[in-house]
């Protein structure tokens, strides 16, 4: 009896390829519906690795535009605050040059200044803006505002004096106990005129030199430990017309001068000091008449002088040179500075007060080479300046009943339009507006060439592990059809016997 063979492994590899292709056509059928070749990276063959490489770039990438959409969120609202500070504080200079109208309101201020403390408000709320929990002019101190309040700072906190203290008593130690502006009382010996610092130490009145267009007259000095100067009249009668003139520095750095004339008119003229029957007489005149003037500038121009002054060393401060105050009480007769501390004095700026680059204080990396810096500190010159003068007018009170109430007010308001006012020696905002406006440009560069590097790069990812539908298509019918091909003469070899093959 013969045997047939071989039926057997014939069926088993027939079976073998029918698994193959059922395999072959649920893979097909899963790229046509998902778009993509393989679920798994192993399944992208020898492509595999390229792919992972491609996908962590392109997350990196990602990573990069995350950080410019952070950058330009938060340039933007610096942007907004900085535009808003300009804007208040061009208005106030204006203001402030302009002729002003002394009419108190109320609390011995007038509109303009109660309008400065709202500018005030508003500047300290621009300073301490957010974006998210991020503060974006306190350096890099970023969760914490970038200023204290405005009640704080005006009126004080606790133990901690505000700016009206430090005012206040660096008042009385700029116009002395006896209301000279530590001058010493001018003297007349002779037909010599000697005016004198009362002591060397940086407040009230600094002598800066004399002048006079009388015939044969000396002026000297000022010279000497305390500072003196002298108007010798040389044994000259001045004539009627004769000038002299004193000129003194205040203590803000600003200059004034008292001018007076020989006059024989009776009664003498203001302005002018009595020619006597000789020189020593009309010299005796000039020490009276420049003693009264001394004492109206010192509660004027020196007055004024005095508050900036003392709201420059409670503002211009930094990490190394603390707010400074007047080394007392004795206060009227004080003769130095000293370093103000966190018990005793409010600290008006709270961010990171270092003394790096503000710039370094936030930054951002937008590139694989290219990092952009941003930061800005509250306490730039640029915006300090406009806080301090707002809260500097702010600060000060007058008295109706005060005769010399106006034109303290108007040598007040003119320093405080003066020292608001664009200057090519001081920081501007719109420095700060330009320096962050040129890291949003680099970032934006930057984003453009990340998308372009994406564009790119997605088109190689998806080379890799996209599923063409038309070739998928066309494989899957040619599949089916050998499929079907298979199953029919699968279905034929079963039905063989040895009886049909007989």
């Amino acid at each position: 009896m013969s045997t047939i063979t071989g039926l057997t492994s014939s069926a088993v590899i027939k079976a073998q390829l029918l698994v193959q292709m059922q395999q072959q056509l649920s893979d097909l059928s899963l790229q046509l519906s998902t778009g993509k070749k393989s679920q798994t990276y192993g399944g992208l063959g020898i492509d595999r690795g390229f792919d992972v490489n491609l996908r962590g770039n392109l997350s990196r990438l990602d990573a990069y535009e995350a950080s410019v959409s952070t950058v330009n969120t938060r340039v933007q609202l610096q942007n907004l605050s900085l535009d808003r500070l300009s804007t208040i504080r061009q208005n106030t200079q204006s203001q402030m040059l302009a002729p002003q109208n002394f009419t108190l309101i109320a609390n011995g201020q007038t509109n303009a200044q109660i309008q400065a403390k709202d500018n005030l408000d508003e500047s300290l709320s621009l300073l301490n803006q957010q974006a998210g929990n991020t503060y974006l002019f306190s350096g890099n101190a970023t969760d914490t505002p970038a200023t204290d309040t405005v009640d704080h700072i005006l009126n004080g906190n606790g133990t901690a004096a505000g700016l009206k203290q430090v005012i206040f008593e660096r008042l009385q130690a700029d116009q002395g106990s006896d209301g000279r502006g530590r001058l010493a009382a001018p003297t007349a010996v002779g037909d010599v005129v000697t005016l004198a610092e009362d002591g060397t130490h940086p407040f009230g009145f600094k002598l800066a030199g004399a002048s006079t267009n009388v015939a044969g007259a000396i002026v000297s000095g000022p010279s000497g430990v305390p500072p003196s100067l002298s108007i010798d009249f040389g044994g000259t009668n001045p004539p009627d017309g004769a000038t002299v003139q004193v000129q003194f520095t205040l203590p803000d750095g600003t200059s004034s001068s008292i001018s007076l004339t020989a006059s024989g008119t009776v009664p003498t003229p203001g302005g002018s000091f009595a020619i006597g029957a000789n020189a020593a007489a009309t010299a005796a005149n000039l020490a009276g008449v420049l003693d009264t003037k001394i004492q109206a500038l010192a509660k004027t121009d020196l007055a004024a002088a005095s508050a900036v002054a003392a709201s420059n060393n409670f503002f211009n401060t930094d990490a190394s040179n603390p707010a400074q105050r007047v080394n007392g009480p004795p206060f009227d007769t004080a003769t130095s500075l000293r370093n103000a501390t966190a018990t005793d004095t409010v600290k008006w700026y709270t961010g990171d007060a270092g003394t790096n680059d503000p710039r370094s204080t936030m930054m951002a990396r937008v590139d694989d080479a290219i990092t952009v810096s941003y930061g800005i500190r509250g306490n730039e010159e640029a915006l300090r300046t406009t806080v301090q003068n707002f809260a500097t007018l702010a600060a000060v009170s007058f008295s109706g009943s005060d005769p010399s109430a106006n034109d303290r007010y108007n040598a007040l308001t003119q320093r405080i339009g003066i020292n608001l006012a664009p200057s090519s020696t001081v920081q501007q905002i719109s420095a700060i507006q330009t320096q962050i406006a040129g890291a949003n440009l680099a970032a934006n560069a930057a984003k453009t060439r990340i998308d372009d590097k994406k564009a790119l790069l997605q088109g190689v990812l998806d080379g890799i592990e996209n599923a063409d539908p038309n070739q998928v298509g066309v494989e899957l019918l040619a599949l089916q059809t050998q499929l079907q091909a298979s199953l029919q003469a699968t279905s034929m070899l079963s039905k063989l016997s040895l009886v049909n093959f007989i």
